[in-house]
């Protein structure tokens, strides 16, 4: 019996199985002694150890934080990471966001994000260990528990456990992922002197192109307010967005009122609302693995006098965090701005010739029978957080994306092509 045969054979028991974990709505909450991500996420986590034990693969978790399923010998190991937590379903959907089949999709929070892949993968696992595929490594699935809140989940595992030789987190989308751009995100302040700005923002989260931004003045005994509108978008894809800020910066310098404060405004709106590649700041890089910087103006803010604008940058994979803010550094504070870096993630990039990227993408290949490169991304994925690891899947090319979205699914041909493709990419690793 092949692997993909043993998986058809149980097909039903893999939709039930993600049912059974969609079922809890496991967003991290408040943390209590040994369930570091809350109840519900510690829930999601001990039902999916009692599936893999119940197999008859060896399970295991470190003090809440990740939960370990292995099978094999050899002192080295594989890993597939992914993780169990989700984002909140929230309103809106139309089908069942706990789980439901229909048609041919399986819907609810987490089926693509990331429970369903993480289970095509328990069944590749179980698919080896029963047909007794010989291996050379170890091959475990480490189960984080706090992906979507940038948790310490995978640095608590690593304080107990080695890294893995090769692996890969199915957490993004097909094929194989060998590039992923460095993420830096980036605070400017300035307390301003008397002003008739009293009131402004714009912005939710630094990472999405805000669509609403607001400004109130005082013209004499009077306050004035505006509004403006933006189309929202992905902090990495911030051209198919409007940035609401940068339609109220523009308005803001060239209010006669505001001449006090002009340059202020002035530098705001030169240097972060002319471009999306950091041109206008002369940072704007680009390198043949990644592509170009990518620059994304997501908040700004009025509290208390001061004045201060964050901005998300994705950088390509061969420069360094201060090819970045060298530049950002001199042109602000040489304007009585104040920077801080909030935060930096390098970037992540293997050559596309590198064992791991090649075995992952043989692997793709003979199963979808799709020829394409590679990708570089602008986004960061689990697999910065742990060595000898790539982003593989679940989203196969042309299909809608779901993740995070109302009405959650994954097509059930897709589970099963997933399901081949892991357990396929787990045996060409660790043999």
């Amino acid at each position: 019996m092949t692997l993909a045969q043993y998986l058809e054979q149980h097909k039903e028991e893999m939709i039930r199985d993600v049912l059974r974990l969609v079922a809890t709505e496991s967003v991290r909450s408040e943390g209590k002694p040994g369930m570091p991500s809350g109840e519900k996420v510690h829930q999601v986590l001990q039902e999916t150890l009692e599936l893999a034990k119940s197999h008859g693969l060896k399970t295991f978790h470190v003090d809440g934080h990740a939960g370990v399923v292995e099978y094999g010998e050899g002192e080295d190991y594989v890993a597939v990471l992914g993780h169990l937590d989700v984002v909140p379903a929230g309103d809106g959907w139309s089908k069942n966001p706990l789980g439901e089949v229909t048609e041919d999709k399986l819907y609810g929070r987490g089926t693509m994000d990331d429970k369903g892949p993480m289970v095509a993968a328990l069944y590749g696992l179980i698919a080896i260990k029963e047909l007794q595929i010989p291996l050379k490594h170890r091959i475990r699935l480490i189960f984080g528990t706090s992906e979507e809140t940038g948790g310490p989940d995978i640095e608590k595992y690593l304080e107990q456990e080695k890294q893995p030789v090769a692996g890969f987190t199915p957490d993004a989308d097909f094929p194989a992922i060998n590039a992923e751009k460095g993420i830096l995100v980036i605070r400017l302040s300035k307390k301003l002197e008397e002003s008739p700005l009293k009131a402004l923002k714009g912005g939710k989260a630094v990472n999405m192109v805000p669509d609403f931004a607001s400004y109130t003045l005082r013209l004499g005994e009077s306050l004035k307010t505006d509004t403006f509108a933006g189309v929202s978008a992905h902090g990495s894809t911030p051209h198919l967005g409007e940035n609401a800020i940068s339609k109220m910066l523009e308005d803001l310098v060239n209010r006669e009122e505001l001449q006090p404060i002009k340059n202020t405004l002035s530098v705001l709106w030169y240097n972060l609302c002319q471009d999306l590649d950091g041109h206008a700041m002369g940072i704007a890089l680009e390198d043949e693995a990644s592509g170009k910087l990518v620059l994304n103006l997501g908040k700004i803010a009025l509290q208390e006098d001061v004045l201060a604008a964050e901005i998300n940058i994705r950088y390509p994979v061969t420069y360094k965090m201060n090819d970045v803010t060298d530049n950002i550094k001199t042109i602000f504070e040489s304007q009585g701005f104040q920077m801080e870096i909030l935060q930096h993630d390098a970037p992540l990039y293997y050559p596309q010739d590198a064992d791991l990227v090649v075995k992952l993408m043989d692997v793709y290949t003979r199963e979808t029978r799709d020829q394409r490169p590679p990708l570089a991304i602008g986004g960061g994925t689990y697999a910065k957080m742990m060595k000898n690891i790539v982003a593989f899947g679940p989203q196969l090319p042309g299909r809608p994306d779901t993740i995070h979205q109302v009405d959650e699914y994954i097509l059930l041909e897709d589970l099963m092509t997933c399901a081949r493709i892991y357990a396929n990419a787990m045996v060409e690793l660790a043999k």
